[in-house]
């Protein structure tokens, strides 16, 4: 069990000196600094995971509705830095879960 904690902890340190890591720190502290934007960029996000999770009366008008506003969001140079760079941190996770799990 020790060597797989160290694994891990090796694995924790090399996430966060990676350049997908440090690009999601500095663009979430950039987006940081506006608080309005953080509130609807969580409002986004929360709508965006009860629209792909939960059963809705129209799901074609509420993708479109969130299409929009994703749109009007990403017109924000912030917003869209810091949603770019959690979609690859994202994706750098499910790399690495998807390696775990077919070994």
């Amino acid at each position: 069990m020790d060597e797989i904690r160290q694994c891990t902890e090796a694995l924790k340190k090399a996430l966060r000196e990676s350049d997908d890591y440090k690009g999601f720190a500095k663009a979430k502290a950039a987006l940081e600094a506006n608080p309005e934007l953080v509130s609807r960029v969580q409002h986004f996000r929360s709508d965006n995971f009860r629209l792909q999770n939960e059963e809705r009366g129209n799901l074609l008008q509420d993708a479109e509705q969130l299409a929009r506003e994703s749109a009007e969001l990403r017109r924000n140079p912030e917003v869209n830095a810091y949603l770019d760079a959690e979609l690859a941190l994202c994706r750098m996770m499910q790399q690495i879960c998807k390696t775990l799990t077919d070994g």
